[in-house]
């Protein structure tokens, strides 16, 4: 590798730009993602919520206590009218007071005892039959607490503390999954980095052997040993090369920059891999697809998350057909109220108050809106079963998928391997053979081109190599 190559490799390293560098290998890229990123910290405030729920549903089940307080001032005070329970027996009464008085009067000749008597007899007739009262001071102060228990809601609160239960664990399930998404992306997307890398290189390679080449054309042609048309060529083949430098260039500051923004770190963060692409075994290479399939089936947080869902829609069916059963409840009220015209009051003026009660609510017609609930309900069940089919055989194609990639990548590094070896026996040859004037300068142009061409496609296969790892421990849910 050239000296230029070597210092444009020193300057990406440590950047232009003088800020410290950050050594990463893949281990740490994805510990340093999952500390950073927004989706897995919704996720995990999606547990906690969950978790908070769990206590508002276990509430339902607990007793309530309240204190209150009111103070109501009547305007105008309500009147009752009610019959006039005096008459009865006050009539009868001022009817013999006044018999005798008139009885009297007579006797002695007394006018005065007369007339009371005979007004007593009128204000016996003249008595109301009904009264109207009203009842009440216009000032009312009520304080006191109040206790409430449910004893049976038709299996509503226990159910709804379950189903709770339950959105926890689907809380966990889609931390999982989003967590293994997230790596999976980290992996592949610094796998395409080292892969950049690799292509920079295997450029800068290419053109630092078609600049030797050219250097060797060169003496050939100024020694007469080669024509013009090989010293053009050269020099056609090094300008050539230098376009794809350039663009594995940009190619691998994109690459940095994705990676950084997936990190959370500014995309122009300088940052070093430690790691190179290379193949390295696998314990999935062992395993067969009917194993794999198993595997995922059993790991998959997606199926995790629909079985606890199947779980839920059971618990929802229950409480609508619970919807049906009467309600029980216990009620006590301990108070004190006091009553005035104004709004002086003393602990003389209240009056002590302590009940306590069973209310039992039995449901008879809603409108239908019930068993509509059942039925909805029941539709639901069904559809979650079609959403977990659905599910296991999505999961199913994926593995079968990143399985095949696989196979398909481990033959491809395997010929790879060979190819290289092969390219760089080959340019060997040609530039020995050239330079005993055995070959051609157009040999030798080939077997370089050969031998970047095999040198990407090998990257290329490695990263499709690595990939296929990652895409299958995604799919199997392992890390």
């Amino acid at each position: 590798m050239k000296l230029r190559t070597i210092i444009f490799f020193m300057i990406f390293i440590v950047g232009i730009t003088n800020a410290e560098t950050l050594v990463l290998d893949l281990d740490t890229a994805k510990e340093i993602a999952l500390e950073n990123n927004p989706t897995i910290k919704i996720a995990e405030k999606g547990v906690n919520r969950a978790k908070a729920q769990i206590t508002e549903a276990r509430g339902g089940m607990l007793p309530s206590i309240n204190a209150f307080s009111s103070l109501d001032h009547a305007w105008d005070l309500q009147k009752n009218v009610i019959p006039n329970f005096l008459k009865p027996s006050l009539a009868p009464l001022y009817g013999d007071i006044g018999n005798a008085l008139v009885t009297l009067g007579d006797q002695f000749e007394s006018q005065a005892l007369t007339n009371q008597g005979i007004g007593m007899l009128q204000a016996g007739d003249m008595m109301p039959d009904y009264l109207e009262m009203a009842f009440g001071l216009e000032n009312t102060l009520v304080y006191g607490v109040q206790l409430q228990q449910p004893l049976f809601a038709g299996g509503a609160i226990l159910n709804g503390y379950k189903i709770s239960k339950f959105g926890l664990d689907i809380a966990k399930s889609q931390l999982e999954s989003v967590t293994q998404s997230l790596l999976d992306n980290v992996t592949q997307t610094y796998y395409f980095a080292l892969f950049a890398k690799s292509a920079w290189e295997v450029s800068e390679e290419a053109l630092a052997s078609a600049e030797e080449n050219l250097s060797q054309v060169q003496k050939f042609f100024d020694s007469g040993k080669a024509s013009k048309l090989d010293l053009l060529r050269a020099e056609v083949e090094v300008a050539n090369l230098k376009p794809s430098v350039i663009s594995a260039e940009n190619g691998l500051k994109m690459a940095f920059s994705r990676l950084n923004i997936i990190l959370g770190f500014d995309s122009d963060k300088d940052v070093v891999l430690s790691d190179k692409l290379e193949y390295t075994e696998c314990d999935l290479q062992k395993m067969t697809l009917e194993e794999l399939v198993k595997m995922a089936k059993h790991n998959r947080p997606e199926i995790a998350i629909l079985q606890t869902q199947q779980k839920i829609v059971d618990k929802q069916l229950a409480i609508s057909k619970g919807a049906f059963l009467p309600t029980v409840a216990l009620g006590t009220t301990y108070q004190y109220m006091g009553m005035r015209n104004d709004l002086d009051y003393t602990g003389d003026d209240f009056n002590k108050s302590f009940n306590t009660s069973v209310t039992l609510s039995i449901p008879l017609f809603n409108g239908f809106r019930k068993s509509s609930q059942v039925q909805q309900a029941k539709i639901a069940k069904f559809e979650m079963k079609d959403q977990m089919n659905s599910a296991v055989d999505g999961i199913q194609m994926e593995v079968e998928s990143g399985y095949f990639l696989l196979k398909e990548a481990e033959k491809k590094v395997e010929t790879q391997e060979k190819t290289i070896e092969q390219a760089k026996e080959a340019l060997r040859l040609a530039t020995l053979m050239y330079k005993e004037g055995a070959a051609t300068q157009l040999d030798v142009l080939n077997s370089n081109l050969a031998l970047k061409s095999a040198r990407m496609n090998y990257q290329q296969s490695l990263l499709e190599f690595n990939n296929a790892i990652s895409q299958l421990k995604k799919a199997i849910n392992k890390q």
